[in-house]
């Protein structure tokens, strides 16, 4: 495998373990998107203090507003982990994603402008709900600890909007990755912030600074290394080859729920989710080539 491969998926790694850290650090989901904002605004002070590149208001505006977005959407992903768990979760969030993003390209921007690759991007979309799915089916015939899917899903369904507006919205002024990079954490630090005080009023100053919060700025620390991996990537693979490389993130997030949270499934919910995951990550490396 080649250096730039392995840097291409460095991105999926460091990303993929963030459930998995956030879960086995604990503390209220509004501690851990603080802690995460506080990690990612660190790393993008430090690559904007090496590169300062010249970022103008709409440069700023829109990736800061897509940083905003990202909080409310890790939020409810922090708090669907409560609901269901990573294994479940994980898989629907990601191929939520996978199916806002491109289609907001294809409406707002043109893209996929041949009939051919509409029909690959809709076929490819097809198999990301039939994955998703997939991946989130339960064996009735078990007993065991339920989960609440009901109150989980929605949470997914809301918080996919936001990662959706995170990718979208610096689009609009076609703000480059390093460039964008400052605003974008900068929101995502302040509006986990503005959620706390929002949610916990004046106790959100103790939450701040409380244990749990710190130490899960490293999900932060390693999700920004991540997106400067991605940065890279991008010069060294293209978007073609980098995109689908970082959605190997659910197959880290999920397998590690199932290996190292010891997250049960019966063998046939097993099965569902390795079908479904293969169909995720196929999808996306289809998407992927469409770019």
């Amino acid at each position: 495998m080649s250096l730039n491969i392995l840097i291409g998926i460095l991105p999926a790694l460091l990303w993929g373990v963030g459930p998995l850290i956030a879960t086995k650090v604990g503390g209220r989901p509004i501690e851990q998107v603080m802690g995460t904002g506080y990690g990612q605004v660190i790393v993008g002070l430090i690559i904007y203090a090496f590169t300062r590149p010249s970022i103008s208001f709409q440069e700023f505006l829109w990736p800061f507003l897509g940083g905003m977005a990202w909080s409310f959407a890790q939020f409810t992903q922090f708090s669907s982990f409560q609901k269901m768990n990573v294994s479940s979760a994980m898989p629907i969030s990601t191929g939520l994603q996978l199916i806002e993003i491109p289609l907001c390209g294809v409406i707002f921007w043109g893209e996929w402008g041949s009939l051919d690759a509409k029909t690959i991007g809709f076929i490819s979309i097809a198999l990301l709900i039939v994955g998703v799915f997939s991946t989130s089916y339960v064996d009735k015939s078990v007993s065991r600890v339920k989960m609440n899917y009901k109150a989980g899903i929605p949470l997914l369904l809301i918080g996919s909007l936001g990662y959706t507006a995170c990718s979208v919205f610096p689009r609009i002024p076609n703000a480059s990755g390093i460039v964008g990079l400052l605003p974008q954490t900068i929101g995502m630090c302040l509006g986990a912030i503005v959620i706390s005080f929002i949610m916990n009023g004046k106790s959100s100053v103790q939450l701040m600074k409380s244990k749990f919060t710190i130490k899960n700025g490293i999900i932060g620390l390693l999700g920004g290394l991540g997106t400067l991996a991605y940065l890279t990537s991008l010069s060294l693979n293209g978007v073609a080859t980098s995109f689908p490389l970082t959605q190997m993130n659910v197959v880290v997030s999920t397998l590690g729920g199932l290996l190292i949270l010891k997250e049960h499934k019966n063998r046939k919910e097993l099965l569902f989710t390795i079908v479904g995951l293969i169909l995720i990550v196929f999808a996306a490396v289809m998407i992927g080539r469409l770019s």
